[in-house]
């Protein structure tokens, strides 16, 4: 048995203290089948159950006050989670539920994701989908979303305009136009694009 020895109401929920020095967050909703005051003892079962509650109640206003930062893919919640010690089933409810409610999108997310990183840079879709399944985004969805932001993303005269850029400051260093190519592929730019770019840059030098 256990024994409430303090009770504090909130705006959101009922912080109980209990004599073994645990304390409890219970959410109104969800505290209206206990009573919940201060001297009353609770058996085993049903302090298991308030346990429960309180970790539901922890482990969805992490999950929210995670989320007002910035948006999240669903395996970043999942992980940021699993990380603060809830178990596994508790976690999945939770962004089940963040889903269902609309808090987390990862079509709008990889969406979102592409527009700001090509607001920033010049990128190549190769970068961005190895940048989006680190996150956890399905690979199906990146391609859809890419595709969808096709318009936006760079162009060759962008791919262009950065490797002239970049290769003033190399083109006097041995293998300039090697390093200049490895420099594109990593900023995730596809063979085809990259041996154009050299190739443009090879017939300028020779004019």
């Amino acid at each position: 048995m256990a024994t409430i020895v303090k009770t504090r109401h909130a705006d959101e929920c009922i912080t109980v203290e209990f004599d073994g020095g645990e304390i409890m967050k219970i959410p109104y909703g969800a505290a209206g089948p206990y009573r919940l005051e201060a001297g009353r003892s609770v058996d085993a079962e049903e302090y298991v159950q308030l346990k429960t509650e309180s970790q539901r109640y922890r482990s969805k206003k992490m999950a929210l006050d995670y989320l007002a930062i910035c948006p999240r893919s669903a395996m970043e919640m999942e992980r940021y989670l699993a990380r603060k010690g809830f178990d596994h089933d508790l976690v999945r409810e939770i962004l089940e539920g963040l889903i269902s409610a609309g808090y987390i999108d990862d079509a709008d997310y990889a969406a979102r994701y592409i527009s700001h990183r090509c607001g920033k840079k010049v990128v190549g879709k190769n970068l961005l989908m190895n940048e989006l399944l680190k996150k956890g985004i399905p690979r199906s969805i990146i391609r859809d979303a890419l595709r969808e932001a096709a318009p936006r993303l760079s162009s060759f005269e962008d791919v262009l305009a950065l490797a002239e850029k970049k290769f003033a400051g190399m083109k006097e260093k041995n293998n300039g136009l090697s390093k200049l190519a490895y420099f594109l592929h990593g900023r995730g730019f596809d063979h085809d694009t990259v041996s154009r770019v050299i190739d443009r840059l090879k017939r300028g030098e020779e004019d």
